[in-house]
């Protein structure tokens, strides 16, 4: 007998993606922002999206805060929460730096900055800030006021809260179990709000799209499909040359492709949305389909959708080379294995919000006397290279989560390679 086909969240979601992306295409042809009835059009699509993403912020700071926290509570030992720590913000760096490098050689290979007239463009009017120095980098990992932090949704601060609160209700032991029961059940309570919120996820995801294609259209490809392609180009090679073969030839030695069947819903969220926070709930279910245990994926995942940046590492490795060969500059080596170590401490210390590379590489690029003229000709069409910036990082959090898990032993081989396993049934089955 066949079987009856069902919607999975993941169809759902890619049926909105293409179906924003032909509206916008449709609208854009017949005049986009500049038809008033076609700029009404927009304002819902605007509201679509923006709807799911408040639905999203709504929860992400108590999820993320409750999560670390009952993540520290049920590793129980502080030892291993160390060995944890250390081996996760290691891979972090660690794939980050090879991605800026991926970036930067792809960047020198194929030269996207090369041959294109900047006569009509004038250099965006941004407010420069100094590069931050390595000890403000790590005294801004902890808040002055973490309830303020809370409020103003800063991540690291967040995290680095949460990270203690959990240390000191271990070291409290027996005395801190009312509350430790209480962390748990609040944890478990925000992935059931976010049971609910997933389902609007292709309604959000349908709106940004049909918005931004409408308002940008095609045209905006061709002055520089270079850095378009040279930025996807990285992605994918970085992708298949750095975390897979991590997976395939590593640590954890598990087929790629099936790991990455098992992560396409928060890869495909990040890719639709631009936003960590976004696809966050989602790689958290999707740890569990993998075999990361809870209390690994707990801590890893949200850690990463702040700190772990290989995406929007590559693109800034790209856009000092293109800002460079604008102007027929040439980037010595040492420069270059310069920028690899500044952009893997920026992309530690970055937000997890779209546009964020965009700022920071305006950062970059005064840090090192390039002019700001790329930055904009790139501002136009950030949001699709940073669709697939936001995807890669988000596939590099559950692949560190797998490592670190395999690492300490406790990564489910089992649960890996099972199809139907009930208790690991993915969110779009539930739906």
């Amino acid at each position: 007998m066949k079987k009856k086909f069902t919607w999975k969240l993941y169809h759902k979601i890619f049926l909105g993606l293409f179906l924003g992306i032909g509206v916008g295409v449709v609208l854009s042809s017949m005049g986009g922002p500049d038809n008033p009835t076609i700029a009404k059009m927009m304002e819902f699509f605007v509201f679509l999206g923006n709807l799911f993403i408040r639905l999203i912020r709504m929860v992400i700071v108590p999820l993320v805060f409750f999560s670390i926290t009952s993540g520290v509570i049920n590793l129980g030992d502080i030892k291993r929460l160390r060995n944890i720590g250390v081996r996760t913000i290691g891979l972090f760096l660690l794939t980050s730096a090879f991605s800026v490098s991926i970036g930067l050689l792809i960047a020198n290979i194929i030269k996207p900055g090369a041959g294109i007239d900047l006569g009509s463009v004038s250099a965006a009017a941004v407010e420069i800030k100094e590069l931050p120095g390595f000890y403000d980098v790590i005294l801004d990992f902890f808040p002055q006021n973490p309830i303020a932090s809370m409020a103003n949704g800063t991540m690291l601060h967040i995290i680095s809260f949460a990270i203690f609160t959990g240390i000191a209700l271990v070291m409290l032991g027996e005395r801190a179990k009312p509350v430790t029961e209480l962390v748990n059940i609040l944890s478990e309570t925000m992935f059931k709000i976010i049971d609910i919120v997933v389902r609007f996820t292709p309604y959000g995801v349908f709106g940004l799209m049909a918005n931004a294609t409408a308002q940008f259209g095609v045209e905006i490809f061709g002055p520089i499909a270079k850095f378009i392609f040279a930025d996807y180009l990285s992605a994918i090679t970085h992708t298949i040359l750095v975390l897979m073969l991590i997976l395939l030839a590593g640590v954890v030695k598990v087929s790629p492709i099936r790991f990455f069947r098992k992560a396409f819903e928060p890869w495909l969220v990040a890719f639709s949305t631009c936003t960590s926070s976004a696809a966050l709930p989602l790689s958290m279910k999707a740890a569990k389909k993998i075999g990361v245990p809870d209390e690994n994926a707990s801590f890893v995942l949200p850690l990463g959708a702040t700190m772990n940046m290989n995406g929007t590492c590559i693109y800034f490795g790209l856009i000092v080379v293109f800002a460079s060969q604008l102007y027929g500059m040439d980037l010595s080596i040492g420069m270059q294995a310069m920028l690899v170590l500044q952009a893997t401490l920026l992309a530690v210390g970055a937000a997890a919000v779209p546009q964020i590379g965009l700022v920071i590489s305006i950062t970059l690029l005064e840090s090192m006397g390039l002019p700001l003229e790329a930055i904009a000709l790139v501002a136009g069409i950030y949001r699709i290279v940073d669709q697939i910036h936001t995807a890669t990082n988000s596939f590099g959090d559950l692949v560190v989560s797998a490592v670190v898990s395999k690492l300490e032993g406790t990564f489910d081989y089992e649960t890996f390679n099972a199809d139907n396993f009930e208790k690991t049934r993915p969110i779009s089955e539930q739906i």
